[in-house]
């Protein structure tokens, strides 16, 4: 079970998808320790599902989600429906939650490419390739705090904090 409670002190939260259990040195577990003293929280979610009842549970600000993600507890493998799955379930929710998908494929420089295109026709914020680079990650975050928070952490009490809509 996910705790969906985040610290006190926490001013942005950001969800996390794996395909798998991972090592402390996989990004899904060092990132949580960079970000954790800057006020981020970071929910994990294994599943697609999981990452679903994660962002209806609780304010989550923008996702990280890898493509290799199952939507359900099965195996996952990199050609499963999953993250385009969840990337469109989250383009859904009203909340416009920013979203960033961590590419698993390989394939040729054109397969790729497609896919880049395709995640990008559904709305994702940004597409990084595997293995995902940490100072990469942090600087697509901080582009999602200056374009859809104008700069500045989220807070529930002014209302100009939240996320822009695809239209503005």
């Amino acid at each position: 079970m996910v705790n969906v409670r985040p610290h006190d002190d926490t001013r942005f939260n950001v969800l996390l998808t794996e395909d798998r259990e991972h090592a402390n040195e996989h990004w899904t577990r060092q990132l949580p320790r960079l970000l954790r003293p800057q006020g981020v929280h970071a929910f994990i979610a294994q599943t697609g599902q999981e990452a679903v009842q994660l962002i209806r549970r609780c304010e989550i600000h923008t996702a990280v989600i890898d493509l290799a993600t199952p939507m359900h507890n099965e195996v996952a493998t990199t050609s499963g429906p999953g993250g385009l799955w969840l990337l469109d379930v989250l383009r859904r929710e009203p909340n416009n939650l920013p979203v960033v998908v961590v590419n698993s494929r390989t394939g040729s420089s054109r397969e790729i490419k497609r896919f880049l295109n395709e995640a990008l026709r559904r709305g994702a914020f940004s597409v990084i390739n595997r293995p995902v680079q940490l100072e990469v990650l942090l600087g697509i975050i901080a582009r999602v705090v200056d374009r859809q928070y104008d700069g500045l952490w989220p807070t529930h009490s002014n209302p100009n904090h939240l996320p822009k809509t695809a239209h503005e």
